[in-house]
This record gives C-alpha cells, sequence and structure tokens, in this order.
C-alpha cells in the first residue's frame, strides 16, 4: 500500500502523521493504522518554550473516522504521542490538522457534510455518505444558522411574497416566504402570515429600508396588500398573472362539470366532456386546425378546433363563459388594459362561477391593472416553492421550523463549485 497516496485520497495534510498499514475487514470497513508523532515547541498549558522541559510521556489510542471510500466506511487508528511538560507538570496530546481536538470525525468529513447540506437530500442519507450519526449532520447545519441572520437595514426594490406549507409547529397551516424580485434570492422563511405578526416583523427593519421597496406581487391574498397601507409606503401591489389565469380556469372547470352532469353518464356528450376538459383549456389560437385525426365519442375525423366548437355548441353558457376566458387570457398575455375590461362588458350570460371569480378579480382592479404595467411574476418564486417541498419530502418532513427554515435557506444560499478534470 502506498501511504501517501491513501492520505491523499483521505485529504490529510499533516506530514508528522505517519499511516503505517490498513486492510479490509469481513464487514467492509477499511481499517487504517498510523501514529502521529512530533517535537512540541511549547507548551499549550502553561506556554513556556520547549527547551528540553517537556517530554515523551507515552502513547494514546484514538480513532478517526473519514468519508466512504468506494462505498466502504474507513477508519484510522491512529497512535498520538503523550507529551508532559515539566514546568506547569501538565499533559497533553498530540494534535493533528486532520481532526479537531477532543473529536473523532475527520474535518474532510465535515466539509463533505457541510457540501452535501446544499443538496435537496435527508440529513440520514447525508450521515450515511460521510460515516457520521444524523444528530452529527443536524448540528453541523444548526451551527449555521447564525450565517443566515436576517439583515435589518436592507430590502430590494422588488419582493415576491407567497406562501408555503411547511411543518405542524407553524402557528398556522401555511407559512410566509419573500423573495428579491430581482435577483431571485429567498430572503426569509416565517412561521406565520397574520398581517398582525408580518406587520411586527417588518417593523423591524429601518424606515430608509421599507421605503426603498417600490414593487410587492403577490397572489390574490388580501392580507399581502395591507401592507402597503402600513409598512411599505412607497410601494405598488402587483398581482400574480399566474393566479388571476388559474382562477378563471377554475371557474370555467366547475362550469364545465356542472354542463357535464346535465347529460347521462353514459351519453357521448358526458364522455366527451370529461375526456377534453384539457384541449378545452387550451388558448383558441394554439389549437390546432390543420390535422385532422380520429377523436373518441365522435363518430369522423375532425382538427381540434372542431372538437372544441362541437363541445361548446352543447351549451350557449359553456360557450359564453369559454369567449370569457379566451379574452381575459389573451388580454393578459398582451398586455392590453383596455381589452381586458372590455372582455366583461357584453357578456352577462356567462356562468354563475365565472361570475363570482370576476367579482374576485374586480375587488382586486387597481392591483391587476399594475399587472398590465409591470413585467414582473411570482414565477421564480413558485419555482423555489417545488423545491423547498422537495426538501422536506426527502427529508419526511420536519418537526422543528427553525431547521427546517436553515436548511431551507442553506439550500438556496449556499453554492458548492465542483470542478470537471477531464485530463
Amino acid at each position: 500500500m502506498c501511504h501517501d497516496t491513501t492520505k491523499l485520497l483521505l485529504g490529510i495534510a499533516d506530514e508528522n502523521l505517519k499511516i503505517t498499514d490498513g486492510e479490509t475487514g469481513e464487514d467492509g470497513v477499511i481499517r487504517l493504522t498510523g501514529h502521529l508523532d512530533y517535537t512540541p515547541k511549547a507548551c499549550p498549558k502553561c506556554g513556556i518554550i520547549n527547551d528540553q522541559k517537556i517530554i515523551n510521556y507515552g502513547w494514546r489510542n484514538t480513532t478517526i473516522r473519514f468519508s466512504k471510500v468506494l462505498s466502504n466506511t474507513v477508519i484510522l487508528a491512529l497512535k498520538r504521542r503523550y507529551f508532559h511538560c515539566k514546568e506547569c507538570h501538565g499533559n497533553f496530546l498530540a494534535q493533528t490538522v486532520a481532526v479537531p481536538k477532543h473529536c473523532t470525525i475527520s474535518n474532510t468529513s465535515r466539509k463533505e457534510c457541510l457540501e452535501k447540506l446544499g443538496e435537496p437530500v435527508s440529513l440520514k442519507h447525508i450521515a450515511n455518505e460521510v460515516s457520521a450519526s444524523d444528530s452529527f449532520v443536524g448540528r453541523q447545519l444548526m451551527r449555521a444558522e447564525r450565517d443566515f441572520q436576517t439583515n435589518w437595514h436592507y430590502l430590494p426594490e422588488i419582493i415576491l411574497m407567497d406562501e408555503v406549507k411547511s411543518t405542524k409547529s407553524t402557528t398556522g397551516a401555511m407559512s410566509f416566504e419573500f423573495m428579491n424580485g430581482e435577483t431571485h434570492e429567498l430572503i426569509d422563511l416565517l412561521p406565520y402570515r397574520t398581517i398582525n405578526k408580518l406587520e411586527k416583523y417588518f417593523y423591524h427593519f429601518d424606515q430608509a429600508a421599507r421605503e426603498n421597496v417600490k414593487i410587492i406581487v403577490t397572489d390574490m391574498n388580501y392580507t399581502y396588500p395591507k401592507l402597503v397601507q402600513t409598512v411599505f409606503p412607497n410601494a405598488m401591489v402587483v398581482m400574480d398573472k399566474f393566479h388571476i389565469i388559474n382562477a378563471l380556469n377554475r371557474a370555467f372547470n366547475k362550469t364545465r362539470i356542472k354542463v357535464m352532469k346535465k347529460f347521462t353518464p353514459s351519453s357521448r356528450e358526458f364522455h366527451a366532456l370529461k375526456r377534453y376538459w384539457k384541449l378545452l383549456l387550451v388558448p383558441t389560437e394554439q389549437l390546432n386546425f390543420e390535422q385532422f385525426k380520429k377523436w373518441t365519442n365522435f363518430p369522423y375525423w375532425m382538427a381540434a378546433t372542431d372538437v372544441v366548437h362541437q363541445l361548446l355548441s352543447l351549451d350557449s353558457e359553456l360557450e359564453q363563459t369559454y369567449q370569457v376566458l379566451n379574452s381575459v387570457r389573451s388580454a393578459i398575455q398582451h398586455q392590453d388594459w383596455h381589452n381586458y375590461n372590455a372582455a366583461f362588458w357584453n357578456n352577462k350570460t356567462y356562468s354563475e362561477e365565472m361570475k363570482n371569480t370576476i367579482k374576485t378579480l374586480e375587488s382586486h382592479h387597481d392591483e391587476i391593472r399594475n399587472t398590465f404595467t409591470t413585467h414582473y411574476s411570482n414565477g421564480p418564486l413558485e419555482g423555489s416553492n417545488n423545491k423547498i417541498k422537495a426538501i422536506k419530502r426527502a427529508s419526511f418532513g420536519y418537526r422543528s421550523f427553525w431547521r427546517f427554515r436553515t436548511r431551507v435557506l442553506y439550500v438556496f444560499k449556499i453554492k458548492t463549485k465542483r470542478a470537471l478534470i477531464t485530463k
């Protein structure tokens, strides 16, 4: 065995540490033996310079655990020189940079643990990779909590706000999160989302920081626009386009189901409305009108546009609701504020479900108007929600919200670079 190569693979840079032997046991564990010996320059207890006043005082056996190599756990049985100081009559042990004092898990394992914490995997998976316990990985994670303290002197000009389901220990069913709308950096995750607690939280920021906020992008939650009246005096609220269109889609789907139930479950109309619900949600300009094919529940070859026309002809209310849906969706896509308002003027025969949705949109009239003058959306924040859910799912949930918050901020803010060696 080339012991220098072994030290290189294990990341041991201490010249005083020598590996003498090693073998792989029947349990798959690689057990190495070595010794650590040097002449100390001074006593670490009294600080006296070593002028033949520090003598060797035997050996002490210690153990160092390293990360897995080729899926095998590596354990180094290290004999360390023990010293005695004649001046202060104190004893001390030889130390190495391979492992912290009074610890058995190597520094390379600790570094690898911190790198793997940036990946959306469970703590037990990381513990298995670095040959440590999951409680050790949890302690390493919580030590990083001090690196994610809130900066109370700065807030970005563009803030994206939303909620996400976190842990059962939170005060409500959902937790509040907000993000920098320009850099797409997650700022913080809070265990509540009520207006009173959010006001208290944001009042911790300097007044200059709160006045710096110009735009707040949110969904149709009634809570967050109230923050502009009290906390952010210079900000305007922008309603996210996705939530507007999603509300319209839900209203149209409810209408489709209501119309579908008018027919008997064994009828062709019932099965067609149930089968092609996704096709009805496709924008009119994106429907294929050139390719003809055989469609289930229809007797002859048709294009996608013909299928939609056949389904809409079953009920006039469904057709009017479909027109409103596409008119509003087209106006939002082209940022045409006049056509957005005109879509509701001449259509009074659309469904009751769509009327309720339109009333909701009218209650957010000013916020939706701001949507047509800006290009910001909650898309980056919705994408981060998927990653947060992946972190929670990979760990099978969290009991402590603050551990969950630290893990989320660690994954989003810690960037690890890996070199790709091709030569």
